[in-house]
């Protein structure tokens, strides 16, 4: 990703992605845990409208408004952005499903990678610009995040944010 482009991390908790890429990142959450990151609800971020480059959802598509948080990213994000999403498999009852529907959200996917146990990683292009204003749009919704330990015995954030890292760069 060019060093140029502007990152805007969607619910960053404690906006370790800003610390790691060359670019400029405004990394959101409900609760600003440092003086680095701007607390706000991820469905109303002070964000300029399409002013950003890339979105970033790393864990982070938590609330049971999501379809409030695709069209704040939507609203950021400049025409071609990127939108970047890397979630728990076990949220997805379909994940297919779940590409086609952020269609309807101004979103192509342009790739995917759901072959890990734990995670689906995945990036979208913005292709048209949509609001809540727009046709009726379908609902999206992903199960709860259920960490237990029997399932979860190889969750590490961290190598998740290195490898977003990576993909980013």
């Amino acid at each position: 990703m060019p060093k140029e482009y502007v990152i805007a991390d969607f619910g960053c908790g404690e906006g370790r992605l800003a610390d790691s890429v060359k670019q400029k990142v405004h990394s959101l959450d409900l609760v600003a845990v440092n003086d680095k990151i701007i607390a706000c609800d991820m469905a109303h971020t002070p964000l300029l409208t399409n002013g950003i480059n890339a979105v970033v959802f790393c864990l982070s598509l938590m609330g049971t408004n999501l379809v409030d948080y695709i069209l704040e990213a939507n609203r950021v994000l400049k025409m071609d952005g990127i939108l970047k999403i890397a979630e728990i498999s076990s949220r997805f009852d379909d994940v297919n499903e779940f590409i086609n529907l952020l269609m309807s959200y101004g979103f192509k996917n342009t790739w995917t990678d759901i072959d890990h146990k734990y995670f689906y990683f995945m990036d979208f292009k913005k292709v048209k610009n949509v609001d809540a204003k727009s046709k009726k749009l379908p609902p999206i919704s992903l199960k709860p995040c259920m960490y237990k330990r029997d399932n979860y015995k190889i969750l590490n954030v961290n190598k998740q944010i290195k490898e977003l890292n990576e993909l980013i760069e």
